[in-house]
């Protein structure tokens, strides 16, 4: 068996590899390609490798290649590999051999998960999409902090399509303004276009995953929050209960117990922060939904406001929300609103 640490920068990659002894058989630095690192490794095939690396920029392709040299790779977190972060003498080549030894004796904290290919194209897609969302929202609010200095006030949704746009060019406004006007009406319809591109890969995507229809019977939940959700977190089977999901969502509240005494406090934050952002605005949404399934999760919501006030109901609705999801992916069903009246 062989214990291999990698410390891979963008140019260049530091490989230390130890037999069981801890004794260093091999030290090198190749080009970070696919083909450098399988030439090097290509002769561990089938001997029992295992390989350590930091999570990175380019860790997912890497992992790709190690795996199909057959190696069995543990990614660690860079702040959880306390003695590299420490180490007062810090090079790639030091970084690589401490991980092929913290490797051997078993010294790694617990590996971070690398996603499928199929779940990492999903990511990039929404990722781009959330993108293209923050600039159009800072456009407008730009538009829109200039109007109201030239006494304009525009409803919520006006610059949401191209004819609001372009009615806007054709209201009296200064020089400036107007120009900044047309300037950004082009930049809102690339936008727009930019974004019906990625929302149209979204659906092919979406009507070829099963698990997306399942998970938009939650009232509130729309294709968007269901393929968030998936895209982070792969495949359920990683989370044991509905409390980890909950808790690697960051939706989870934060508990301080001294003794004898447990106090809850505000959400940790801590996790896939696209998560809680997609989740809560479901919760939102499902206040709104006007059909008889929403109704026991308006009630519940509506008990929990009364007594914690609205602003944490909605946070506590998004973690119900995410709790029956959990159900929904695990058992392969749909949302059954008689068994959540039944809990309630």
């Amino acid at each position: 068996m062989y214990y291999c640490g990698l410390d891979v920068s963008i140019k260049s990659t530091h490989v230390c590899i130890d037999n069981v002894r801890g004794r260093h058989v091999r030290e090198a630095e190749v080009p970070t390609t696919a083909d450098a690192i399988r030439t090097l490794l290509n002769r561990y095939r089938g001997k029992s490798l295992q390989v350590a690396i930091e999570a990175g920029g380019q860790t997912a392709w890497i992992v790709d290649v190690l795996r199909e040299l057959g190696a069995h790779v543990h990614v660690v977190h860079p702040l959880k590999v306390k003695w590299i972060a420490e180490s007062k003498k810090k090079t790639d080549r030091v970084d690589a051999a401490l991980l092929a030894h913290l490797l051997r004796i078993g010294g790694l904290p617990e590996p971070v998960h690398v996603p499928r290919p199929e779940s990492r194209e999903l990511r990039h897609v929404l990722v781009a999409r959330r993108q293209l969302v923050t600039m159009r929202t800072k456009l407008i609010n730009v538009v829109r902090g200039l109007l109201r200095q030239q006494q304009v006030v525009l409803p919520s949704r006006a610059l949401s399509t191209r004819t609001g746009w372009d009615r806007l060019k054709r209201v009296p406004l200064s020089a400036s303004v107007h120009i900044i006007v047309e300037a950004y009406a082009d930049l809102a319809v690339t936008i727009a276009s930019a974004m019906k591109v990625l929302e149209h890969q979204l659906s092919t995507h979406a009507s070829d995953d099963r698990r997306v229809v399942q998970l938009e019977t939650i009232p509130g939940v729309g294709r968007i929050s269901a393929q968030t959700l998936l895209a982070a977190v792969d495949t359920i089977q990683r989370f044991p209960s509905a409390k980890c999901l909950v808790a690697y969502s960051g939706l989870a509240p934060s508990v301080r117990a001294s003794g004898g005494q447990v106090r809850y406090g505000a959400i940790t934050k801590q996790g896939r922060s696209e998560i809680r952002a997609v989740w809560v605005q479901a919760a939102f949404a499902a206040l709104a939904v006007k059909a008889p399934a929403a109704r026991p999760l308006q009630e519940w919501w509506q008990r929990v406001a009364r007594r914690r006030g609205k602003k944490t109901a909605i946070v506590a609705l998004a973690r119900k929300l995410l709790v029956i999801a959990y159900h929904i992916l695990r058992d392969q069903t749909i949302y059954q609103p008689q068994r959540l009246g039944a809990a309630a």
